[in-house]
């Protein structure tokens, strides 16, 4: 016969870092637990789900990094104060670098490496395979459902706790669209 052992009540977050860190318990190791157990996510999505995240960071730097240029046009000066959103993201998405080009960029990270060997244990990554791989299951229309909003902003809080920085907000209100054009 097992014994239940009194188990001290959890009621904070606090209470419950200090308890994981006094076992030892790493962060990816406290949330392979929890996606393992409770979300019941198997390890193949969550790849892929932090392959589009990655993706979308990448695209959002871009993005940032030519602001300024965009800013200038007068097109797009224009197009703000006229149009709609979706008149204004076809315009500025000629400032973006091709799909393919983020995908390369992605691969060669090291944070993309590191995670891939994780995910592939054992197994050698081919780069142009890679890249190809991605770039189809990005526009793929079957993966609609995993670009959705809530998961794509579970995923980047989840991961900026771990990092120790602050998430990027993807739950706001044009996001769907923005996802879309990004995409």
């Amino acid at each position: 016969m097992i014994k239940k052992t009194n188990t001290e009540k959890i009621d904070t977050y606090e209470q419950l870092v200090k308890k994981l860190k006094s076992a030892e318990v790493s962060p990816q190791e406290a949330w392979n637990l929890i996606e393992k157990i409770k979300l019941k996510i198997p390890a193949k999505t969550i790849w892929k789900l932090d392959r589009f995240h990655q993706y979308l960071v990448l695209r959002i730097i871009a993005f940032a990094n030519e602001r300024e240029n965009i800013e200038k046009d007068p097109k797009i000066k224009k197009l703000i104060k006229t149009s709609s959103a979706d008149d204004y993201l076809k315009a500025i998405k000629k400032y973006l670098p091709k799909r393919v080009t983020t995908i390369r960029e992605l691969v060669k990270t090291p944070e993309y490496q590191i995670k891939f060997k994780k995910f592939h244990k054992g197994k050698k990554m081919d780069e142009r395979a890679e890249i190809k791989n991605l770039e189809k299951l990005i526009v793929d229309s079957r993966q609609l459902p995993y670009w959705d909003v809530k998961l794509i902003n579970m995923i980047e809080e989840t991961k900026s706790r771990v990092e120790g920085r602050k998430p990027m907000n993807f739950d706001t209100l044009p996001a769907e669209k923005v996802l879309k054009f990004l995409r």
